[in-house]
């Protein structure tokens, strides 16, 4: 079996100044001389494809209009977006999920969804307005509380322009 003996590139060195007339030698890199390109699974490819022709065609229905741009999107809030619904802290909303003071009507505790590798809580409206609905069962809301908390709700799910006159 031969061996071919492949010649190694000659490694170039970059005097760095660190300071205090001190230098250390920093081991040249070149670019690479082409990009890497990943390639997704077929079927993937394909799933993307046709979610993006019916949003083209979505959007070509709906003039482009803004607020069409988020259709079909679920919108999520951190826990101190969340707790603005509430006029309250975050670390109210923290407290209530920990103690599972939130609860569905049927006692189970409201837990949100976590996100990320840290584990970030995302609320979604419809858990916004269960943790509301709890609160006013246990008489942490009152009444008006609990319709400024679903005004809040509706507004950042339709918007202001959803409201207005239109006479």
């Amino acid at each position: 079996m031969d061996t071919v003996a492949q010649e190694q590139p000659e490694i170039e060195y970059i005097v760095a100044d660190g300071g205090d007339d001190e230098g250390w030698e920093v081991e040249y890199e070149p670019e690479p001389e082409h990009e890497i390109v990943y390639h997704q699974p077929a079927e993937v490819q394909e799933a993307l494809k046709h979610n993006w022709d019916d949003f083209r065609r979505a959007m070509l229905t709906k003039e482009f209009d803004e607020d069409a741009l988020l259709d079909d999107v679920e919108k999520s809030y951190s826990t101190s977006q969340a707790a603005k619904f509430f006029g309250r802290s975050n670390q109210w909303l923290y407290w209530g999920l920990r103690e599972e003071i939130f609860t569905y009507k049927d006692g189970t505790p409201i837990l949100p969804e976590r996100a990320g590798k840290n584990g970030r809580r995302r609320f979604t409206l419809p858990l916004i307005r269960e943790i509301a609905l709890s609160c006013y069962r246990r008489g942490q809301l009152q009444e008006e509380e609990l319709h400024e908390v679903m005004a809040k709700i509706l507004l950042a799910e339709f918007g202001e322009k959803a409201f207005s006159d239109t006479r």
